[in-house]
């Protein structure tokens, strides 16, 4: 999955990129200098939201933050699940007798 930052600057974009393409129509008599600054733009956030995806997993802290606690919850849920069916065997066999 991405990360919400990088799910955030795609989504601008996306957006930005639309707005700018089909928004904002290009007529007949543009000049060439205002088609220019919507490449030019397009291309700076392109690479703005290529940069903010590529360095999310760089981060180790991000990774190993993430990663680490999966076990420890697996491990947490399994003695609680555990600890309730014993309790539960414990009334119904109280009951029964």
């Amino acid at each position: 999955m991405p990360s919400s930052h990088s799910q955030l600057i795609w989504f601008f974009v996306v957006y930005f990129f639309l707005f700018l393409y089909f928004r904002m129509h290009q007529t007949n008599n543009a000049r060439c200098v205002d088609l220019l600054w919507r490449h030019i733009l397009s291309i700076i956030l392109l690479g703005i939201a290529l940069s903010v995806s590529y360095s999310r997993p760089l981060s180790e802290y991000f990774l190993v933050r993430d990663t680490s606690l999966i076990p420890n919850i697996l491990w947490f849920e399994y003695t609680v699940t555990r600890s309730e069916a014993r309790n539960r065997q414990r009334k119904l066999g109280t009951k029964l007798q």
